[in-house]
């Protein structure tokens, strides 16, 4: 029924029709997840889930230090995808949506017996940014931001622990606690940026083929935007980021944090 009224709000408002794909992409670990065609985000064309793709990602053995073996084997992506608000619809009716559930799936996981795959983790944070720019432009320019978890998942897989295991992958976990994104107009000054945090544990060895898919199944409301819908979220900034124009022998840009509420 929620995915119902989302499509109705989107067709509605603005004629959705095709897969929403990242306007952007970085990373903070670019060996293990690059954000240059290794790290991809996108929505299903019914916006029923959102797919995370990072086709270098892999379990990987850790490398000895110190003298010493390694122990277990580990990986872990942190990336950042940013779309705007006019791709999740605009218009009379709007829609918000949350995280229902995780799906963590490799092509090809190999254990022994003992390698004990133990953690899992599937965490997004939602980062909205607001900018006054206007036209003609009038300073101080500045950004207003707003963050909130969407879910921060970590489950025990509990394989390859009696006995080992040796194919494709796939692990789905429901989020017990989802949060809803706030009503979205479709403001081309509202850039939504999620947060990436993909982590993976055993106990004792371990590896995987690179390439690791994390698909994010979500569930909607429809909602009706009011000015209290843009108190949202666990941190909120104002001026977060501020810029002013250049005078001579002047710094062209400010940059602090005024206001933590």
């Amino acid at each position: 029924m929620r995915a119902t009224l989302l499509l109705a709000a989107l067709s509605a408002a603005s004629g959705v029709s095709a897969a929403v794909n990242a306007a952007a992409v970085r990373s903070q670990t670019p060996y293990s997840c690059n954000a240059v065609g290794g790290v991809g985000a996108t929505f299903e064309q019914d916006m029923s889930v959102m797919h995370s793709k990072f086709p270098d990602l892999h379990l990987y053995v850790d490398t000895p230090s110190h003298g010493f073996p390694p122990s277990y084997s580990i990986m872990h992506c942190l990336a950042t995808v940013e779309f705007s608000e006019p791709d999740f619809g605009a218009g009379n009716r709007q829609a918000r949506f949350a995280i229902s559930n995780v799906t963590w799936s490799n092509n090809n996981l190999t254990l022994e017996k003992g390698d004990n795959f133990k953690t899992l983790r599937g965490k997004v944070d939602l980062n909205i940014e607001v900018s006054n720019l206007t036209s003609p432009v009038h300073y101080p320019i500045g950004k207003d931001r707003y963050s909130s978890n969407l879910v921060n998942l970590e489950v025990n897989p509990a394989i390859g622990v009696d006995e080992p295991y040796n194919g494709k992958f796939e692990f789905t976990a429901k989020n017990p606690n989802p949060t809803f994104t706030p009503c979205f107009l479709g403001r081309s000054s509202h850039v939504l940026k999620f947060d990436f945090d993909i982590y993976a544990l055993t106990v004792d060895g371990g590896v995987s083929s690179a390439g690791w898919n994390v698909d994010f199944g979500l569930i909607y409301e429809e909602c009706h935007w009011t000015p209290e819908s843009d108190n949202w979220g666990q941190t909120k900034i104002k001026d977060w980021e501020s810029c002013t124009y250049r005078d001579t022998n002047q710094t062209a840009v400010k940059r602090k944090l005024r206001g933590l509420y």
